[in-house]
């Protein structure tokens, strides 16, 4: 160190803000790709209670939703880096919305707080925002 308390700080926070650059700049490049069969093995692996009978997969391979048996709950399962991650809910308990052709789900996670699904179309966007909320749908 140098001596001076404010350089050795200034030093440090660098550094810090450096790590914390790079460690960003590695997460947004992430390959891993969620389809129906991952984030079935994703599920049984984090989530083994949790029998999911209908799936919803994101057309950007990004994000996938389930239904469990008895709708009860959801689980999301998500591209996270080179690996997959999963969040589980009761059902309506995470906020979601159609916006266009994107079922966004607000799921107050610091690690996960927006995850975004893209439908083929808004109908089919409006339908799964509605059937992962539990609200019901025309």
């Amino acid at each position: 160190m140098t001596g001076n308390t404010f350089l050795d700080l200034l030093i440090s926070l660098g550094g810090i803000a450096i790590m914390v650059a790079v460690s960003w700049g590695l997460g947004a490049w992430r390959t891993a790709k969620v389809d129906a069969q991952s984030a079935r093995e994703r599920l049984a692996f984090d989530e083994p209670d949790f029998r999911a009978v209908e799936m919803f997969v994101s057309a950007d391979g990004r994000t996938a939703a389930a239904l469990s048996e008895g709708g009860g709950e959801v689980a999301f399962v998500f591209a996270a880096g080179t690996g997959l991650g999963t969040r589980r809910a009761k059902r309506g308990a995470a906020e979601l919305s159609a916006e266009g052709c994107d079922v966004v789900a607000r799921l107050g996670d610091i690690t996960a707080p927006r995850l975004r699904l893209k439908a083929p179309d808004e109908a089919t966007a409006a339908r799964w925002a509605g059937r992962l909320s539990g609200a019901t749908y025309n």
